[in-house]
């Protein structure tokens, strides 16, 4: 299957930026046309995101929740508020926010919505695992029975907060479909977060209209960890498969990196996108320009070979 264009997520830029405007401008010049509206948008950068749209400068193809940042927020903060908070107050904030990112990119024109869905609240269970793993001791005993008792806390946990976020999803689906917007549930990286694997056909048949968002440097964390495997467990959700986050990644946590500068094996994994998803390069704000050209060299090559091994 040939390979999409290329859109970025302003994750690289927005927050060194003080105009939406030169921001978007800044993508433009390094080659793109499709852009994801992340989760470090600040309301001071909106007027000239606005200007920049209105001059089609750029297309925005989906946007990450919540966008812009919640009021008080300087920094990205997608987790500032969650489907799964046991405070209802703040369920109902996490669910408001995202009905109006929902709301923007339905008036961008946009295709989709990025969630992330929740933790649980389970003693940075994720932190051990990868400190373990840091010294050598994957596989260890020691490694084994604290990602055992991560796994079965998480499932526990998620007896309560399953409800809570039932309810919250129900509410942001409906309006979600009313503005003809889909949403990309995330896979996440940590087993304190929100699903587990095998939490993925729950969520997916509750909630049909949702798609699954693959994010290539998490779930190869996932891997690295010895909790999946990624080429099988990206085969497997393929066929609800709505978009992509693309980043590199390098053991034990060295995440958004430049595509080819980490262990993620691109050339094995990207013949298993059937669909034509959306593909969206995140990357870390230390990541030098050269490395967002470097980045998109590597994706137009990657480009040329699904179409030869298509012909």
């Amino acid at each position: 299957m040939p390979l999409p264009d290329l859109a970025i997520s302003t994750s690289w830029n927005s927050a060194r930026h003080i105009d939406g405007l030169a921001m978007l401008e800044e993508l433009a010049a390094l080659g793109f046309k499709d852009i994801e509206l992340s989760h470090g948008i600040r309301y001071s950068l909106w007027p000239g995101i606005l200007k920049a749209l209105d001059q089609k400068i750029v297309r925005v193809v989906s946007l990450h929740n919540f966008c812009p940042l919640p009021v008080g927020f300087l920094n990205a903060s997608p987790n500032c508020y969650e489907f799964t908070d046991p405070r209802r107050s703040r369920r109902g904030t996490a669910v408001r926010l995202t009905l109006e990112t929902i709301d923007h990119a339905a008036a961008f024109g946009a295709r989709a919505v990025v969630l992330h869905l929740g933790s649980q609240r389970q003693r940075h269970r994720a932190q051990q695992l990868v400190a373990l793993m840091a010294r050598g001791e994957l596989g260890s005993r020691a490694y084994v029975r604290k990602k055992i008792a991560a796994v079965r806390e998480h499932e526990t946990l998620f007896r309560k907060t399953w409800p809570w976020l039932y309810e919250s999803l129900l509410a942001v689906c409906d309006h979600a479909r009313h503005k003809n917007i889909r949403l990309g549930f995330e896979s996440r990286e940590a087993v304190e977060e929100i699903p587990l694997e095998n939490q993925w056909d729950l969520l997916l048949n509750e909630f049909p209209d949702a798609g699954y968002w693959h994010d290539f440097g998490h779930t190869a964390q996932k891997d690295a960890l010895g909790f999946l495997d990624h080429a099988a467990e990206l085969r497997k959700r393929r066929p609800r498969l709505l978009g992509c986050h693309l980043q590199d990644f390098r053991p034990p946590d060295h995440d958004h990196l430049p595509l080819g500068e980490g262990v993620v094996p691109f050339p094995e994994l990207l013949p298993l996108l059937e669909s034509e998803p959306l593909c969206v390069l995140e990357l870390s704000s230390r990541v030098k320009a050269e490395k967002v050209r470097a980045s998109v060299m590597r994706w137009r090559q990657w480009q040329t070979l699904a179409v030869g091994s298509a012909g």
